[in-house]
């Protein structure tokens, strides 16, 4: 079901907001031209995304810099977690993250986006 969330003009080009619907918080942002939707915390360790920037077509988280494609959701880069070779290893389990969760949006002739959830 759509929700009526904001006025397309509310949100500048390249810029991320948090919106809340009922409870749930998402993050609307306009890249390139388009508007997307997600969820307004990242997977790996829960950092709000409207906080981070984008690198290409992807969110880059604010905490530790993985990055989600905003068209699929999918995490396609993680940040190694240190520079130097004499640091000890991280253990794996800290760099598990599923994909980003997407919504659809549209904007319609009254100029709002709707946010389909």
């Amino acid at each position: 079901m759509p929700v009526r969330i904001c006025r397309l003009d509310e949100i500048d080009d390249e810029s991320m907001v948090l919106v809340r619907v009922d409870g749930k918080e998402y993050v609307v942002g306009k890249h390139d031209g388009r508007v997307f939707a997600c969820d307004a915390h990242c997977p790996h360790r829960y950092a709000y995304l409207h906080r981070g920037h984008f690198n290409g077509n992807c969110i880059v988280c604010p905490l530790h810099g993985f990055e989600f494609d905003i068209d699929t959701g999918r995490l396609v880069k993680i940040r190694p977690w240190h520079d130097g070779n004499d640091w000890p290893d991280q253990d794996p389990e800290w760099y598990r993250a599923g994909d980003l969760r997407i919504y659809r949006v549209e904007v319609r002739d009254d100029g709002y986006i709707y946010l389909h959830i």
